[in-house]
């Protein structure tokens, strides 16, 4: 093989790598209008959740559950297979970055009438390379690097949201298991207020009335007890797929939420959202893919230039072996796609405008969401305590009344109104404490999860 040649293509290669450019667009952040700070001041003794943020609440067997649905939650297997195939596309798109290399080998036997039959055997190796001039290749491996870098995102957004289900349905089995107790409680009440009312009615001191009276309030109290035992059966059901397991026979073992301790959270500055928040990384590593595939499409419109190289290794009976190489380059242009390449570029501008707007989008809507949640953390919290104050100021009117009514100074329909106002804002306020409980919960999610202090 003449060594002229082959030199002169290897400087033609260099030459060519040298002049490799990339058609990327540079990635600039859109602009969103950032706040300044939150409407909502931080309380003075608040602290930086860390990555571990439901740990705050205080409870054991909700750390033991959190860690069992991270490690067997379906959505989260599911967010994992996804990472792989992230992974897989963006080896395969730095596939055509590297050189390709085959071999072959055939072996045949040749009869012949005027001889012996002659043995043929090749062995043969080749190599073939794309030079990435326009930085076509580059592109699409900065594209995929971009796509996996979302898929992780998406993950970690995956993750946060598997732990505020767990979170917010453990809260709302043990908030079912408060007002089962508050409704037992009222049922005791209401059967003692009935032993009495019944005493009365065989002295002659009260009427048949009473006892109608307090009989339906005893079946009212009653009938409300089905749907929490229910709504309590769902929740450990939903807890226990979220954990991946069969909801036969689980259970939870917390009897309320009166030993949760409600945490004081740190919320940062509002830009810190930008780096913390995974759906918002997610839309930018989108749209650093969509700039990447801009720049594939613009380098589509110039020339490819392919190498390409092989030897065979030929033997055969009675003759000596044999060596074939070659050395060649290939040049393509496109001349006319009949607008394939322009179709592909326009799509490409306009899907890069759309994750543009979609980014502009999440980050606004991400600080309407940490808003929201400051304004119903401290809502819920205002009204938690009215009504735990309610409830209170009903329980003293229910003694009141029942003291009245066994010394004969009120009538039994007194007793049945305070009765059923004092079942009413003890309720209340076990629901007002799960919308709180709920509500930090939305907070620490809004504010993307953990983080550092």
């Amino acid at each position: 093989m003449n060594s002229i040649p082959f030199r002169s293509a290897l400087s033609a290669l260099a030459l060519a790598m040298l002049a490799g450019c990339s058609l990327v667009p540079e990635h600039v952040r859109p602009a969103v209008e950032t706040p300044a700070a939150w409407q909502m001041a931080d309380a003075a003794n608040a602290q930086a959740a860390s990555a571990e943020w439901w740990k705050k609440f205080g409870d054991p067997e909700l750390d033991a559950l959190m860690t069992a649905a991270l490690g067997a939650n379906f959505d989260i297997v599911a967010a994992l297979a996804r990472i792989e195939q992230s992974r897989g596309a963006l080896r395969a798109a730095g596939a055509p970055l590297l050189p390709a290399v085959s071999g072959s080998s055939s072996a045949a036997s040749r009869a012949s009438d005027f001889g012996p039959s002659r043995e043929e055997a090749s062995l043969g190796l080749s190599a073939s390379y794309a030079l990435d001039l326009w930085g076509r290749y580059r592109a699409q491996q900065r594209s995929a690097r971009a796509a996996l870098d979302a898929t992780l995102f998406d993950s970690e957004a995956t993750l946060l949201l598997v732990q505020s289900q767990v979170a917010t349905t453990y809260f709302a089995a043990l908030n079912a298991r408060d007002r089962l107790t508050i409704a037992a409680e009222s049922l005791t009440a209401a059967r003692e207020t009935y032993r009495v009312a019944e005493a009365r009615y065989r002295a002659g001191s009260t009427s048949a009335l009473d006892i109608a009276q307090q009989r339906n309030n005893i079946a009212a109290i009653e009938a409300g007890i089905p749907p929490l035992e229910r709504e309590l059966a769902a929740n450990r059901h939903a807890l226990a797929i979220l954990l991946g397991r069969a909801p036969q026979g689980f259970t939870i073992a917390g009897g309320g939420t009166g030993h949760l301790t409600l945490p004081e959270i740190a919320t940062g500055q509002p830009a810190a959202l930008l780096e913390r928040r995974p759906d918002i990384r997610r839309a930018e590593a989108q749209l650093v893919a969509a700039n990447a595939d801009i720049g594939a499409a613009r380098a589509a419109f110039f020339p490819s230039l392919d190498i390409s190289a092989s030897a065979t290794r030929s033997f055969a009976t009675g003759l000596p072996a044999e060596t074939a190489s070659s050395l060649a380059a290939s040049l393509l242009a496109p001349i006319f796609s009949g607008g394939s390449l322009e179709g592909s570029l326009q799509s490409a501008r306009g899907r890069q405008a759309e994750l543009a707007a979609a980014y502009q989008k999440t980050v606004l809507t991400s600080f309407a969401e940490v808003e929201d949640a400051l304004i119903g953390a401290d809502s819920h919290a205002r009204r938690e305590a009215f009504l735990t104050e309610a409830a209170s100021e009903a329980r003293r009117a229910y003694d009141l009344s029942q003291a009245r009514y066994r010394a004969g100074a009120s009538d039994l329909l007194s007793v049945l109104d305070a009765q059923r106002n004092w079942l009413a804002a003890r309720d209340s306020a076990a629901q007002a404490r799960l919308a709180r409980l709920s509500s930090a919960v939305d907070l620490f999610v809004a504010l993307g999860g953990g983080w550092a202090s």
